[in-house]
């Protein structure tokens, strides 16, 4: 297995050598022809090539595809791409060379441009992915703990010359460029470069003739060196590590798995696992049929599981249909051009037209506009025929008791409710005039009277006092006011 340190080292390789190969090819074919013909004029590829069926290895003019690497595609435009299909497993009775048929794939994947750039970026993307998280911690040398005074002195101790004790190279554990934890994958790579570069790749695969389609990968034995027959036959005895790729269950059997686990030159994938990091490792691809399909599809539906196609503001998601124009549409230009073209005063007309407009200022839009605007001083306010209602209103029904807190009184209840609201009222009355009769007693009778009025036992204030108690009381009264007046003026 050639361990690949640079695997883009190794795909520019690759490619040129098939580039080489081709042009030895074609000098070799030139050479064979008689000397006194003339060597036939290169035909220069171009994006109106009539179409043509190109298979594995099969490359336009080098120099065209090397001068516009970026742009132009090995195999050239409007190729149709054709992959044989060949048996995997042939036995010794077989006399066929294995070739089953052909299937074409689509130029959108397998007849791309080589970008290089993309394709070094997404190898590289990868390692780090796989590079995963480094946990190393080492020290500084200024990190570590102790003194920084010199060691020993710098003559007569018989020893070499020494600074600091914990100089690099000297302590262990101690260096100049330490090591610390580190995240290599947490570099981002957009989605989309990951999936052209993938197609890219395959592009590259294709024209380096480094892809192979087989039946399945269904072995009648599960012995390592059958294997190893059916791939040297397949892809000869110089291929030093290959891809093989199959779509799951039904187009590879426990024998196959059993005999390429000792391979170490060899990995299996499905689908899913195919990267351009594995692409570029693996120098042959050997893919099945059904895992074939299975990978053009996915490539050609990953774009919608993204969710990156158009996206239209309609119903059902397809394009609008283009607009058609209404019949008099311009009619009111029409007519005023006329009227204007036809009137008697027809420089009047046109001056006082021109005065409606003005050269605009600005740098976009119309040459001109409007002298005056129609709309100034215009407020958009509310054009709603039935006005949205406001929150707390929208709420209110929510709140709202639509039945009572307390049910409807009985006739026989609302009767004795009256009757003894009028009762309470008479024994109001009573007590009222029980103590006074006469409104004019409120003013003559004093709080001293009432006392004792109390102090007698009267029931509430029932009693009336005498008039020469009252008139006594009156006095007393009088002569306690007099005394406070004294007080508060001495």
């Amino acid at each position: 297995m050639l361990r690949c340190t640079s695997a883009l080292t190794a795909c520019s390789r690759q490619r040129f050598t098939a580039w080489q190969a081709v042009a030895r090819h074609c000098s070799a074919q030139s050479s064979s022809s008689s000397s006194n013909a003339p060597a036939p004029a290169v035909s220069i590829p171009s994006v109106n090539d009539s179409a043509r069926v190109m298979r594995p290895g099969d490359t336009v003019d080098i120099g065209t595809v090397i001068r516009n690497w970026w742009a132009f595609p090995a195999v050239g435009f409007n190729s149709i791409l054709e992959l044989p299909v060949q048996k995997f497993e042939v036995l010794h009775a077989d006399e066929t060379d294995g070739t089953v048929g052909s299937v074409v794939v689509p130029n959108s994947i397998f007849g791309l441009p080589i970008r290089k750039d993309i394709i070094y970026k997404v190898y590289w993307w990868h390692r780090r992915k796989l590079a995963g998280y480094c946990d190393t911690m080492q020290l500084y040398k200024w990190e570590w703990p102790g003194a920084n005074k010199k060691f020993r002195t710098q003559k007569k101790s018989g020893k070499g010359r020494m600074g600091r004790r914990k100089a690099p190279g000297r302590f262990d554990g101690v260096h100049s460029h330490a090591l610390r934890p580190r995240d290599w994958g947490k570099t981002k790579m957009n989605k989309r470069v990951v999936w052209k570069a993938l197609k890219y790749m395959l592009s590259v695969k294709f024209a380096q003739n480094s892809i192979k389609v087989v039946d399945s990968f269904n072995l009648q034995s599960h012995k390592t060196k059958y294997l190893v027959q059916h791939l040297r036959r397949l892809l000869g005895r110089r291929c030093h590590s290959a891809l093989l790729i199959h779509e799951g269950h039904l187009d590879i059997n426990d024998n196959c798995r059993w005999a390429s686990a000792h391979i170490p030159a060899i990995r299996r994938e499905n689908v899913e696992g195919v990267s351009v990091y594995n692409l570029l490792k693996y120098h042959e691809v050997v893919i099945t049929e059904t895992a074939l399909a299975k990978l053009i599809k996915e490539i050609q539906t990953y774009p919608r599981k993204r969710g990156w196609g158009q996206r239209f503001a309609t119903p059902d998601g397809k394009p609008a249909p283009a607009p058609q124009k209404v019949e008099g549409w311009n009619r009111a230009w029409v007519e005023k051009k006329e009227r204007l073209r036809n009137s008697e005063f027809r420089a009047r007309e046109f001056f006082q037209e021109s005065q409606k407009w003005k050269w605009s200022t600005e740098t976009k839009g119309p040459l001109k506009v409007p002298r005056t605007e129609s709309m100034t001083g215009f407020r958009v306010k509310d054009f709603l025929l039935n006005p949205e209602k406001p929150v707390w209103e929208k709420l209110e029904s929510l709140y709202a008791d639509d039945e009572p807190l307390e049910e409807d009184i009985e006739e026989e209840e609302f009767d004795e409710l009256v009757e003894g609201l009028e009762a309470g009222l008479d024994r109001s009355e009573a007590r009222q005039s029980a103590l006074i009769e006469d409104p004019k007693e409120v003013s003559q009778s004093g709080l001293r009277q009432l006392t004792a009025a109390l102090e007698h036992g009267a029931a509430g204030f029932g009693q009336r006092l005498p008039g020469a108690g009252r008139r006594k009381a009156n006095a007393e009264e009088k002569a306690e006011g007099n005394s406070g007046k004294e007080e508060n003026e001495s």
